[in-house]
């Protein structure tokens, strides 16, 4: 990894650690701290037990959904973590136990998106200011109404910080994408016109060097037959200088031959050096991906000539990559690249579990669309251990 991308990483890391892991850390002491102030303030009536029991689920439950990565699960806990803060709003009559449900609504614009967190805020508030009718009665009505109405602008405001967190997060975490992208994008560019390089040179070394040592090879080789039916011709004590001559010709044609045989040595070595790193580009597009395991296996991958090919791969793994990211509620993903006969199989798998059937929408038909255009097949699939994605390319057969 280059300087400037892990100083990239280290700052997207600090920033993480200064804005996500602070709201964590705080909503778990703001819902202890509450727990313990509402279990205080009953101590010395029945219910105390009971606020005790229900303020330690309520930090367990709140700690329970951070820690879920499972979307169905979060969404669970948050829905226990409702009636216990409704319990608990019924049961401690102080207005200060309404700030459970402003960490709650912080919670629901993760899982539920700003709108329907709007509606619960709402929802909350009414059962709040029922609850408070129920244990000071009508004759507090002045006070429960600018109660409610205070703590309801507190709830409105931590849900329009925490939208805009969110917001910012999303666009930092697009821009990261983007740059993971383009570095690969460019990895890939730098390869294949290192790859045009070499074969253009060795083109120039096989067609102009080539051609005119053979040609030097056969004219040397028609000048000792010459030199050799001359020598038979002249008298004995003549035929030193043509001996001498023919030597000459010989030491010239073996060393034209070697210098021939280096050549077709160096432009082999150039093209076998011409084969494009799909690993590496694969690299660039999950290097510093928080919160999310990839396992690579390029084992058994072949090697990869042709530039079309080996960016249709590039491309369906950064949109498989893209897709786990957004879709999967999982943790892990393994991309694996091998050769079967003549095809470059591209495998990408995580260990999401989906609520719901998937249907191809614009990613998925995108890749099928340029596998089919290069001749290829793409399958998917989803099960009960994650979802599977396979792409299968020709490559021919390997120079």
């Amino acid at each position: 990894m280059s300087d400037e991308q892990q100083v990239t990483s280290g700052a997207a890391a600090e920033d993480n650690f200064n804005s996500e892991q602070t709201l964590v850390l705080s909503g778990v002491l703001v819902t202890a701290l509450v727990g313990a102030v509402a279990a205080y303030s009953v101590s010395d009536t029945p219910k105390f037990l009971w606020v005790c029991m229900l303020a330690v689920l309520q930090v367990g439950l709140f700690v329970a959904s951070l820690r879920s990565t499972s979307s169905r699960t979060q969404k669970q806990l948050f829905w226990c973590e409702a009636i216990v803060i409704l319990l608990l709003i019924y049961l401690v009559a102080a207005s200060f136990i309404i700030i459970l449900s402003v960490v709650w609504i912080v919670q629901s614009v993760e899982l539920y998106g700003p709108r329907r967190s709007l509606g619960l805020l709402l929802a909350s508030l009414v059962l709040f200011t029922a609850a408070q009718f129920m244990h000071y009665g009508l004759r507090n009505t002045l006070d429960i109404l600018i109660t409610s109405s205070m703590y309801g602008m507190l709830q409105l405001f931590a849900l329009s910080v925490v939208q805009r967190f969110i917001g910012e997060r999303r666009q930092k975490d697009e821009i990261a994408t983007l740059n993971r992208e383009l570095l690969a994008t460019r990895q890939l560019l730098s390869q294949s016109a290192a790859q045009s390089e070499r074969l253009r040179i060795a083109r120039d070394l096989h067609d102009i060097l080539g051609h005119h040592m053979t040609a030097l090879i056969l004219n040397l080789e028609i000048a000792s037959h010459r030199i050799g039916s001359v020598e038979q011709s002249v008298s004995k004590g003549e035929s030193t200088g043509y001996s001498e001559g023919k030597e000459k010709v010989e030491q010239a044609l073996a060393l034209a031959k070697l210098l021939l045989g280096d050549l077709r040595s160096t432009v082999s070595e150039l093209r076998d050096d011409s084969m494009i790193d799909l690993e590496s580009a694969i690299k660039q597009l999950i290097a510093g991906i928080p919160e999310f395991s990839f396992d690579l296996d390029f084992s058994a991958a072949p090697s990869v000539e042709d530039v079309d090919v080996a960016e249709t791969v590039l491309r369906c793994a950064q949109e498989a990559i893209t897709n786990v990211l957004r879709h999967s509620n999982g943790d892990r993903c393994r991309i694996a690249v091998r050769q079967q006969a003549q095809r470059i199989i591209l495998t990408v798998v995580d260990n999401g579990h989906a609520d719901k059937a998937i249907t191809a929408g614009n990613g998925l038909n995108g890749m099928r669309e340029r596998v089919s255009a290069q001749g290829g097949e793409m399958n998917w699939h989803q099960d009960q251990d994650g979802f599977t994605l396979e792409v299968a390319l020709e490559i021919g057969e390997k120079p």
